[in-house]
């Protein structure tokens, strides 16, 4: 071989090394590739920094339950137990908020106290949670006991607490009907919730006096009810519910409508005509013992209500208007 001729490697032995390094290269190609596109994808994520669903607790297809409210009131003095037994229907199975508290209802209520007692048949219809309606009727029985009933020729005269005592012995038992009806608008949000009632209730009781003209004082209204007649009353409530606890402010006013003549009456000397209504404004606290569902004693709840008189015949001291109750109710019944 010449000098200046280098040796050469064989052509066979060159491309075997060639086909065997190209695979090897193409793998690691491609795997960069895949890397680099890994990395440059949005990360899903992480389950556990999401928050959980609320879970609402569900609502029975059918419900039967016994409530009660019981009352101590000052300003007008009273004692007072209301008492309902409730079948409850589910209207709609929707997880919508506007739609999931639905219900239609029925039962029988009676109230009871140491001057008179009122029982008879309730419903109540929601279709909507922003929306609730009840009618009823009571049997009304005054047993003549703790001045009550005592009754008026019109809606003129005067009937404050101290002439009340005086006229005491003059009290007598006596019955009637009160037909009621209770149209209902309430919203929740968050923790704030607002509530109005509005009550249509019409009178029919036997009184002594005045015919149908006649009058009568009910402490539950504190007002002169006419005995054949209509009354208006409202409850509004603007509310703030934590857990156990419900702070508020309650605006209450009683109207009561009369067939009487006012021109045919002279007033009292240095005073107007009265109109008999009333307004009352002030704090509402009540607090749930338990708020777990189920036992004996469902939501065992303390509530006290002040209403100070923005308008009254009679009470125009600062003395308010004082209430204190217990409430809760029973499941009886509950099904899907």
């Amino acid at each position: 071989m010449p000098a200046n001729v280098f040796p050469q490697r064989p052509t066979s032995v060159w491309m075997r090394s060639i086909s065997k390094w190209l695979p090897r290269a193409a793998m690691v190609a491609l795997l960069g590739l895949s890397a680099t596109a890994t990395a440059q994808q949005p990360e899903p994520p992480i389950a556990e920094n999401a928050p959980p669903p609320v879970l609402l607790p569900p609502i029975p297809e059918r419900r039967v339950y016994f409530t009660t409210l019981n009352v101590f009131r000052y300003n007008p003095l009273g004692l007072e137990s209301q008492n309902r037994l409730v079948y409850q229907k589910r209207l709609f199975d929707s997880p919508s908020l506007l739609l999931r508290d639905t219900y239609a209802s029925a039962g029988a209520s009676l109230r009871l106290s140491p001057a008179f007692f009122k029982v008879g048949p309730i419903v109540e219809l929601q279709p909507v949670a922003v929306f609730n309606l009840r009618a009823g009727y009571e049997y009304v029985q005054f047993f003549g006991t703790f001045g009550s009933v005592q009754s008026y020729p019109d809606s003129f005269q005067d009937y404050d607490d101290d002439l009340r005592d005086v006229t005491n012995d003059q009290a007598y038992g006596t019955s009637g009907h009160h037909f009621f009806l209770e149209p209902t608008l309430q919203a929740k949000v968050k923790s704030v919730a607002l509530r109005t009632k509005m009550a249509i209730e019409y009178w029919n009781m036997d009184l002594r006096d005045g015919g149908t003209r006649g009058t009568f004082y009910d402490p539950t209204l504190d007002t002169l009810v006419p005995g054949k007649g209509w009354v208006l009353a409202n409850d509004t409530d603007l509310l703030w519910m934590n857990g156990r606890w419900t702070l508020g402010a309650r605006f209450s006013a009683v109207w009561p409508s009369y067939d009487d003549n006012a021109n045919a009456v002279e007033p009292s000397p240095g005073r107007t005509l009265p109109t008999n209504s009333h307004m009352r404004v002030g704090p509402i606290v009540a607090y749930a013992f338990d708020t777990r569902p189920g036992g004996f004693m469902n939501k065992p709840t303390a509530v006290l209500i002040a209403g100070w008189y923005l308008t009254h015949e009679n009470r125009t001291s600062a003395m308010p208007y004082l209430l204190a109750g217990f409430s809760f109710s029973t499941e009886l019944l509950a099904g899907r």
